[in-house]
C-alpha cells in the first residue's frame, strides 16, 4: 500500500459509558430508621428501661413505677447534586450520557447519607424537651483506641457492652469498618483460622467495609 494510506486510517468510539468502579449504593440505610419530615426539625420521644418491684406481703400498696421518658431533636440537613446536558452538545456526540449521569448523582447521594449516618453515629444527640441539650456517646460505650487498630480483643469488648446493657437480640447488630480495620483483622491468624474463626463472612469477603474509620 502507499506510504500515505494513513491518511485513511479512523478511530472507532464506544456507543456506550461505563460508570467506573465506585460505591454505587447506600451501606447503611438499612441499619437506621428512615422517616418522613417535614419541617426544619423533628422530635422523638423515647421511653427507657424500667425495673419491676417484687411483692413483699399480701395486700400491699402497688408502688408506683416512673416509666423513664426522654426525647432526641434532629435537624434536616440537605445535599444537592447537578450537572449540564445541553441540547447543542448531544448532537455533537455519539453518546448519550443523560442516563449514567443520573446513576453517578444517585451514587453520590447515597454515599453523602452513608456519611451523615456515620457522623450522627459518632457525634453528640440533641436532647430534652427543646432539644437543647447536647449529649455525648458515654465513655462506658466507647473503646480506647491504644496504639493497635481494629483487634478480636474490641470485638470481643463491642459485643459485651451491648449484652450488658441487655440489648434485645432479635435487633440486628451492625459494624463500621473501614479496609485499613479490615486488613488489620484479616492479618490476625486467629480471626483467618478456620478453627478459631467466628467470623468467617470477613473472610469470604461478604461485608460491607466503609470509607471512613469508626468507633468500635
Amino acid at each position: 500500500m502507499s506510504n500515505q494510506i494513513t491518511t485513511a486510517f479512523v478511530n472507532q468510539f464506544s456507543s456506550n459509558v461505563t460508570l467506573l468502579a465506585q460505591q454505587t449504593g447506600s451501606m447503611l440505610r438499612n441499619a437506621v430508621n428512615v422517616e418522613s419530615v417535614t419541617g426544619e426539625k423533628a422530635f422523638f420521644e423515647q421511653i427507657g428501661k424500667a425495673s419491676a418491684v417484687q411483692r413483699v406481703s399480701r395486700h400491699s400498696d402497688t408502688p408506683l413505677v416512673e416509666t423513664p421518658h426522654s426525647r432526641r431533636m434532629v435537624t434536616m440537613t440537605s445535599y444537592e447534586w447537578a450537572d449540564l446536558v445541553d441540547d447543542a452538545d448531544k448532537i455533537r456526540l455519539l453518546i448519550d450520557p443523560a442516563s449514567t449521569y443520573a446513576r453517578a448523582a444517585a451514587a453520590a447521594i447515597s454515599r453523602s447519607m452513608d456519611t451523615a449516618i456515620i457522623d450522627a453515629m459518632t457525634g453528640s444527640a440533641n436532647t430534652g424537651a427543646a432539644g437543647s441539650t447536647s449529649t455525648a456517646l458515654p465513655a462506658g460505650q466507647k473503646i480506647v483506641h491504644g496504639s493497635a487498630g481494629l483487634t478480636l480483643a474490641k470485638l470481643v469488648s463491642a459485643k459485651k457492652i451491648l449484652d450488658q446493657n441487655d440489648i434485645d437480640p432479635s435487633i440486628p447488630r451492625y459494624i463500621v469498618v473501614s479496609p485499613e480495620q479490615t486488613e488489620d483483622l484479616l492479618n490476625n491468624s486467629t480471626v483467618t483460622s478456620a478453627d478459631y474463626n467466628s467470623i468467617k463472612a470477613l473472610v469470604r469477603g461478604g461485608y460491607s467495609p466503609s470509607r471512613r474509620e469508626s468507633v468500635c
